[in-house]
């Protein structure tokens, strides 16, 4: 009998599930995407925004150039505070000249849109299918895994591959499977581990004239954050976070309305946007928006068996840093270059479970740290941003106007550290930030940049309380 081909199964239609199957396909991988949605793009008032860490890998897959188009990107951010301080930072046009590629925000839904689009192949995606079981096969087989769905159909493959967000199916099937065997089992506290301190209402509006393209705006309040980004054809995405009146476990996150929505725009419905523009206005052009819970949590155990977890089923951030699915479609570049690897190894020989197993330990452990520091960052961000404390109001407010291009080294190092795809060549990689930016060992000069940063924190906290 004739050894099948090596098989991915991808749960999720989304974002970072599409980046995967564009990118096993050009190694040549045979998958299979199951999406219990009946339709992969649809409209739900959400934006995004691809940072260059992100728009290289997409570049990589031919893919960039499609949504760049479909992207104004901003140039400057205008940043207010509630005792009438402003300043305009240039960060954003500093990221396009140091590595490329802009911040090119677009609707969620126009990428969907792009990622199923240029599919290869689109019999390989399967909607209306929700999974409902793994099971896995260490002892051999035609295929290490077989994964069920509730309308009775069976799916077979050597690796399965959770992009199914934030409330995932495949993690909860994998934590099953885990606590079933000896050497497995993820602790009780890391599976209670997502914590919900902030909610956010996003929307799409359209129709309003006077809003300038390039230059967004940012409104910081105390807990509570408003960001408004014009872009083209007279579309504004906008984000108005808020702090939430506790810490909520991740299975008692508070559920909104759209009436609560609603609710918190009203209290914002007086910020001033720009000339003659109040956010009442960007309101009243609404084409679609929404309110969610923001969870937080980045799991370490990313995989059990021949199953693993990537995206926000592992690493859920707050939307402050823009780092969620371009930290996603990280995950996608590492996955992708250890399966290459593997079969370039294997020459031609079927991987084992076993040998699954050992790289999806090794994707995990190799890939954590780098994932933990955007975390921690995004977490940080996030709560600069509300005014958080008075530590991280001081920072926000009498720090980081002042820092100008100093500040642009923390998250820049981020973004040059970044992973790529190692069997595709890098465009746009001539760009002085790439290798500027990339950490070196030591870090002496950033460890000494922010033994500063922190001894003018603290003058400033003396200074307040004296």
């Amino acid at each position: 009998m004739s050894q099948k081909p090596f098989r991915v199964i991808i749960v999720g239609g989304s974002v970072t599930g599409l980046t995967l199957a564009h990118s096993l396909h050009r190694i040549g991988v045979d998958y299979i995407i199951l999406e219990k949605r009946a339709k992969v793009v649809v409209q739900e008032g959400a934006s995004i925004g691809i940072l260059p860490n992100g728009a290289r890998v997409l570049d990589q897959l031919g893919l960039y150039n499609t949504i760049e188009q479909s992207a104004a990107p901003p140039e400057s951010s205008h940043i207010h505070f509630p005792d009438g301080f402003h300043f305009i930072s240039p960060y954003p046009k500093r990221m396009f000249e140091s590595f490329g590629y802009p911040i090119a925000f677009l609707e969620r839904r126009r990428l969907l849109e792009i990622l199923y689009d240029t599919l290869p192949d689109k019999t390989k995606l399967k909607v209306n299918k929700t999974v409902s079981d793994i099971e896995q096969y260490p002892e051999g087989g035609k295929y290490n895994a077989r994964v069920r769905t509730i309308d009775g159909d069976v799916y077979e493959g050597d690796l399965v591959v959770g992009a199914d967000g934030v409330h995932s199916r495949t993690r909860r099937e994998m934590w099953r499977l885990s606590g079933s065997s000896p050497t497995g089992d993820v602790p009780v506290s890391e599976r209670n581990s997502t914590s919900v301190e902030y909610c956010c209402v996003f929307g799409i509006s359209q129709g309003l004239s006077g809003l300038r393209v390039g230059q967004q705006v940012m409104r910081i309040y105390n807990g509570r954050t408003l960001l408004v980004v014009p872009s083209k054809d007279e579309l504004v995405f906008w984000f108005l976070s808020q702090k939430l009146d506790r810490k909520y476990e991740y299975s008692n996150a508070p559920r909104f309305t759209l009436e609560d929505a609603a609710a918190q725009c009203l209290q914002v419905a007086d910020a001033p946007i720009a000339d003659g523009i109040q956010f009442q206005d960007i309101w009243k052009t609404r084409q679609a928006f929404n309110m969610v819970s923001l969870e937080e949590n980045l799991f370490k155990t990313w995989s059990f068996g021949p199953i693993v977890c990537i995206g926000d089923s592992m690493h859920k951030m707050t939307i402050n840093f823009g780092q969620g699915a371009n930290c996603a479609i990280e995950d996608v570049a590492v996955l992708s270059n250890l399966i290459n690897e593997l079969l370039l190894e294997n020459k031609g020989m079927k991987p084992t479970f076993r040998d699954i197993e050992v790289l999806l330990r090794r994707f995990n452990r190799m890939h954590l740290s780098r994932v933990s520091d955007i975390f921690n960052m995004s977490w940080l961000v996030a709560r600069v941003h509300a005014q958080d404390g008075l530590l991280r109001k001081i920072i926000g407010r009498y720090v980081m106007p002042y820092l100008g291009g100093r500040f642009d080294s923390r998250p820049f190092r981020m973004i040059a550290d970044a992973a790529a795809l190692d069997f595709l060549p890098l465009p746009r990689s001539s760009f002085p930030g790439w290798k500027m930016y990339k950490s070196r060992e030591g870090g002496v000069v950033r460890n000494v940049f922010f033994l500063l940063a922190a001894t003018v924190i603290v003058a400033w906290v003396c200074r307040l309380w004296a």
